[in-house]
């Protein structure tokens, strides 16, 4: 079971990687924090996958908790994925809007305002839960520094998102 459970957490972060990958931005697109922020934010991303990632082959008894860390990553991972195929052509990498764009209220929008926000974050709190408990302190500390900044960003970025988008 923990070959499994190893397994599906690697694919799990893997697809998640890929999907939040920094990528050109669409013409016109706009930041929402100042630059530096989200320079920051782009270097500050990949430690805490690394360090989850590394942790996986720790040697660690699988409990239940482990399949339930798992499932919340899995859900957050659906949210980004479905939120990212929703947006289409209006999907701006994290931290940046497009002018005059309309706010978008079909598919996983009509149930959750940022989707992907929210499924980057549950990511974060599941691959936390896992990474807390197998890795060095120092190791631990200096990932969840990350995240912390992560989370600030992403929920600074979303509220200034909202205001900037345009009601349908």
């Amino acid at each position: 079971m923990a070959t499994l459970w190893m397994l599906l957490e690697l694919v799990n972060l893997i697809v998640f990687t890929l999907f939040i990958l920094p990528r050109p931005q669409p013409a016109g697109a706009r930041p929402l924090l100042p630059i530096a922020a989200t320079r920051l934010l782009r270097l500050t991303f990949l430690l805490p996958i690394l360090a989850f990632g590394y942790s996986l082959f720790f040697d660690h008894q699988i409990n239940p908790a482990d399949w339930g860390y798992l499932a919340i990553a899995i859900i957050g991972n659906a949210l980004v994925i479905k939120g990212k195929w929703d947006l289409g052509g209006s999907h701006t990498w994290t931290g940046y809007y497009l002018p005059n764009a309309k706010r978008v209220t079909r598919g996983i929008f009509a149930w959750i305002a940022h989707p992907m926000y929210t499924g980057i974050i549950l990511v974060i709190i599941s691959c936390s839960l896992v990474y807390i408990t197998r890795l060095p302190i120092w190791l631990s500390v200096l990932a969840l520094i990350c995240c912390f900044y992560i989370t600030g960003f992403l929920i600074l970025a979303a509220l200034r998102e909202s205001r900037q988008l345009v009601q349908a």
